[in-house]
């Protein structure tokens, strides 16, 4: 059965949702899916190709750019593209995943396959626009309230909405006002984790950021809105005398200048910044780290759930979460005892956590075992082919 992918990026990409799609539709390829994926066109790419048993058509990319308008400009390119292709592509017998981004795909692409007769599913990786007022401020959610209309229209209209946790699961069904026949699929590692990386290649980069004989909590990933770094600093802050300690971010994202610029403020001497990590050698970096941080805005708990979660636990490391209790991510760190949970704003907390793991390395290799073994059982992509394989023939079933 002809299966349709559509999201704004995928391979050679390596944007988080690009590396889930990419890992995701080969997969399913392999098990005797046709599986074809509706991404965006860029210079040097051909407009359509097959790899690794999927098609992949890309949409033409903007003739033009200003540079104020350039994020508009580009969704609104590929929006138009993919609901050509995808009117091309769909037919009675296929199914079709949308993702979220852009944030408003749904809108633009549900109706296109319904029309044509397909089966639609909703691939929910954050919820827009709920996530703008929880960003800018409560004023702008009345504004918006007719974007989520039409959003809330679309997820009535599929045939089933997935999301990555029960907290976003009940945010769904609060929107529509019944219950959904919406599922849970968790994000997994990526692929390239579940071998440990040689303990060479590990020493050998931590001595390329000049991390030898430190101890190193690490924050990989996007530093993005939705996430939280006054408490980090300031944790870094009160620990500045213990020369062996340091603070490394590795990543990129919107708060990435701001986070670093604000270190240099502060000059907290015990942080290092350095540029997002190629998937290639991300099981060596995330492994050079001893400990991970994981951190999230007060407001945002339901709403998302953060990737790099799953990294961490695949590195065999333990998890510092800063944030909300309210958030899934608490109780999975408590319950299995893979790290431990920092309210938002106790950098006191945060810093006597990271001195409590340099002191006990027995505890920290407890915990670091406790988070592999929370991985192996929920975060390796075999798991999420399986639960989609799952949830796609229950489709074809008209279950």
């Amino acid at each position: 059965m002809r299966l349709i992918f559509v999201n704004r990026v995928y391979a050679p990409s390596e944007a988080a949702t690009a590396q889930l799609l990419t890992d995701l539709a080969p997969a399913l390829a392999e098990h005797r899916w046709e599986v074809h994926v509706i991404t965006s066109g860029a210079a040097g790419l051909p407009a359509c190709e097959s790899s690794t048993g999927v098609t992949i058509h890309r949409t033409a990319p903007p003739r033009f750019s200003i540079r104020p308008l350039r994020r508009i400009l580009q969704y609104a390119a590929f929006l138009r593209g993919a609901r050509r292709q995808l009117a091309r592509l769909a037919a009675p017998d296929a199914l079709i995943v949308l993702m979220t981004d852009p944030p408003m795909l749904a809108v633009a692409a549900t109706f296109v396959g319904l029309r044509r007769g397909a089966r639609v599913v909703q691939w929910i990786q954050d919820i827009y626009p709920e996530i703008v007022p929880a960003t800018i401020g409560a004023w702008s959610a009345v504004p918006l309230a007719p974007l989520r209309w039409v959003r809330n229209r679309a997820w009535r209209a599929a045939d089933r909405c997935v999301t990555l946790s029960d907290g976003m699961r009940a945010v769904v069904d609060a929107q529509l006002g019944f219950p959904r026949s919406c599922r849970v699929i968790p994000n997994w590692a990526p692929r390239e984790l579940e071998t440990a990386p040689p303990p060479a290649a590990v020493a050998a980069q931590r001595a390329t950021w000049g991390l030898t004989d430190k101890f190193v909590v690490a924050y990989s990933g996007n530093l993005g809105r939705v996430h939280e770094f006054d408490t980090v600093l300031a944790a870094a802050a009160r620990l500045q005398s213990c020369r062996d300690i340091v603070f490394l971010f590795a990543g990129g994202g919107a708060r990435f200048p701001a986070v670093r610029d604000d270190a240099r403020q502060r000059q907290l001497a015990n942080t290092v910044f350095v540029e997002t990590q190629p998937r290639s050698n991300l099981a060596v970096s995330l492994a050079a780290a001893d400990v991970h941080l994981v951190t999230l805005r007060p407001g945002f708990e339901r709403l998302v759930f953060p990737s790099k979660v799953a990294g961490v636990l695949a590195a065999a490391r333990p998890l510092l979460f800063v944030g909300p209790e309210g958030s899934e991510i608490a109780p999975l760190v408590t319950q299995h005892d893979c790290g431990a949970v920092v309210a938002n704003g106790d950098a006191a907390a945060l810093a006597g956590q990271i001195l409590h793991l340099r002191a006990g390395r027995s505890r920290w290799q407890q915990q670091g075992q406790n988070a592999r073994a929370v991985y192996a059982r929920r975060y390796v992509l075999a798991e999420a082919v399986t639960a989609w394989e799952r949830l796609l023939h229950e489709l074809m079933a008209g279950t």
